[in-house]
């Protein structure tokens, strides 16, 4: 258990650019002054499809996904915050540069909440020890990596889909958890809402931590299995195209209801 820490309060943000990424930011601003936000620029790499299924399966689902994310999250993102904190707008893996290590030295962070950003290096992470703690969507001591909501879904590990918060150390997703949870599925599920739904218990998870930070009453359980490491580059047209053909086959919506008739 951390000590308690109530007279810390410098809670700095390192997110992506994406709306999940602000919906995180807006959530975790609605009840805790935030100091600072260090935005970094999301670069994903390009997609080589080999056939014309897979091309057109690569542009369904950021269709969809684009679709589903504007209707679901931009209203949300008009609450109004606690506070309006200094943003600071970085280039992809901008955030280990030694221009945002003096930037963070000046605002003396005690707590770092991170999404959806690059790997931060060992000079940030020596810096700013039991620190910087990440959001992880997915359950890392199975899904580690990149797109750890949608390998589920492409395994039919349904039961698995969920987030963590989790320390940040030197492995990918490798350090001491503070919490876990698994969605609850629903009949009407399609693979958009299934992702969506890690994102808002992970957020939850994330706002819990820092409330028994807070209150010094955080605790971290070390991981007792180590799960498979998937890569940016394994998230491409044909893995897409699989759960393309699942969804409008009516496998994936089987799949759902063979899972929830497992739990009555």
């Amino acid at each position: 258990m951390f000590n308690n820490i109530s007279n810390k309060k410098n809670i700095v943000v390192f997110i992506g650019d994406d709306l999940r990424h602000k919906y995180f930011l807006s959530q975790l601003n609605l009840k805790n002054k935030i100091l600072a936000v260090f935005i970094e620029k999301s670069q994903y790499p390009k997609p080589n499809p080999k056939t014309d299924n897979e091309k057109n399966a690569w542009k369904w689902f950021f269709e969809r996904r684009k679709s589903f994310e504007e209707k679901t999250i931009t209203p949300i993102l008009n609450t109004k915050p606690l506070n309006n904190p200094d943003v600071f707008y970085v280039e992809k893996n901008g955030l280990n540069s030694p221009e945002i290590l003096t930037k963070l030295k000046e605002i003396s962070p005690d707590f770092i909440a991170c999404f959806g950003t690059g790997i931060l290096n060992e000079k940030i992470l020596s810096k700013y020890p039991d620190c910087i703690f990440n959001l992880h969507i997915g359950i890392p001591r199975y899904y580690r990596g990149s797109s750890c909501n949608f390998w589920p879904i492409y395994n039919n590990d349904l039961k698995n889909l969920g987030a963590a918060v989790h320390l940040v150390e030197k492995g990918i997703d490798t350090g001491k958890v503070t919490g876990e949870k698994t969605i609850a599925l629903e009949s009407t599920d399609n693979e958009q809402v299934l992702m969506w739904k890690t994102l808002d218990v992970g957020t939850r998870l994330m706002s819990e931590t820092i409330d028994k930070w807070k209150k010094g009453q955080l605790k971290l359980k070390k991981q007792a299995e180590t799960g498979k490491l998937y890569k940016k580059n394994d998230f491409d047209p044909a893995a897409i195209l699989k759960v393309k053909n699942m969804v409008e086959s009516g496998e994936l919506q089987s799949l759902i209801q063979l899972n929830l008739n497992k739990n009555t």
